[in-house]
């Protein structure tokens, strides 16, 4: 049960980071006037969600789930 749920896991933040992405760069394309989000905090925010979705991976390859 918990291999399914650890796939599960991975699945989702997979679906996420397509999502957040799409997100992201539909917004800087946009360029809305009042919008505060800037180079950094987009580059700050994929690099966490980067960083989360690889110490997943890494306790599925450490652990063998």
């Amino acid at each position: 049960m918990s291999e399914d749920f650890f796939y599960a896991l991975i699945t989702g933040w997979a679906i996420l980071l397509v999502f957040w992405g799409i997100i992201i760069v539909f917004i800087l394309l946009r360029k809305p006037p009042k919008s505060k989000l800037t180079k950094k905090i987009t580059i700050y925010s994929l690099i966490i969600f980067i960083i989360i979705f690889m110490l997943l991976i890494l306790l599925n390859n450490r652990f063998g789930f």
